[in-house]
């Protein structure tokens, strides 16, 4: 009896598997981002580039910093989207190319640092991010720098899904290349600014490129993907007034040897 009960539950064990797998609503899909440095410092401070004000002095010590090899011309960092039927969360796990020093920290912050993105299968998305110590949650939509997106027939295939090309112009006229697909049933982007349709899978533009490399399926429980609750909700204006607030602090660093932490 004992025999046939256990036999029952490993039978009823590898069906919930083998269903769950057919389902495919649940996972993680795992990207590589490679950041382009000196493409990066060329658009420090301009628009739709980086948001860090930086003197002369300060962009010269990082572009010799390149040159003296304390930073590397490209730094590689590790991102994933986790995801169930109830949305989704978009966050880095591994800084690879960490580099040293001033500059280096300046570089680190280039990649998006600690922001994760919450998406709810809406246009609505919400970022969490630390700023002067505190954390914060803010509101804002799916391909708010979009200005124009010119869709393409031109497919590729990408950890086993056919997706298909965008162009997006955003509204300071650079462009950004999106490979798409809609055979997941979420959306989500690594980029939610320049989103265009389904799940991203992989971004090219002047400074930087992600790539997916692979996707587990696997089950992700709601809580991975729920709002950290000590997090405080601020609003656009807020938000903008702290980073105001945080670029002038770092103009009157002039470059010293303090840490560097702007969360873009």
């Amino acid at each position: 009896m004992t025999k046939q009960f256990f036999t029952i539950i490993l039978f009823c064990t590898a069906l919930s598997s083998y269903v769950f797998s057919q389902q495919k609503t649940s996972g993680v899909i795992y990207y590589d981002q490679v950041i382009d440095v000196k493409g990066s410092v060329a658009q420090l401070g301009t628009e739709g580039g980086p948001q860090i004000n930086v003197s002369s002095q300060q962009r010269t010590m990082i572009m010799n910093a390149i040159g003296s090899g304390n930073v590397p011309d490209k730094i590689t960092n590790k991102f994933e989207i986790v995801f169930n039927p109830n949305g989704a969360k978009f966050q880095k796990t591994i800084d690879e190319d960490a580099p040293s020093g001033t500059a280096g920290m300046m570089m680190m912050r280039f990649g998006g640092g600690d922001r994760d993105v919450f998406f709810t299968n809406t246009d609505k998305i919400t970022e969490s991010f630390e700023m002067s110590g505190e954390e914060f949650l803010l509101e804002t939509q799916l391909g708010t720098q979009s200005k124009e997106v010119e869709k393409s027939e031109e497919t590729r295939k990408i950890i086993g899904f056919d997706c298909k090309k965008a162009i997006v112009t955003g509204r300071n006229g650079s462009k950004t290349t999106l490979w798409y697909t809609t055979d997941l049933a979420f959306k989500a982007s690594p980029m939610a600014a320049f989103w265009t349709d389904g799940v991203v899978l992989a971004i090219e533009n002047e400074r930087m490129k992600y790539t997916a490399t692979s996707i587990e399926y696997t089950k992700i429980k709601d809580s991975e993907i729920t709002l950290p609750k000590n997090a405080k909700m601020i609003t656009q204006e807020e938000y903008q007034k702290k980073m105001e607030e945080m670029r002038s602090r770092f103009r009157n660093m002039g470059g010293g040897q303090r840490e560097i932490r702007i969360q873009q």
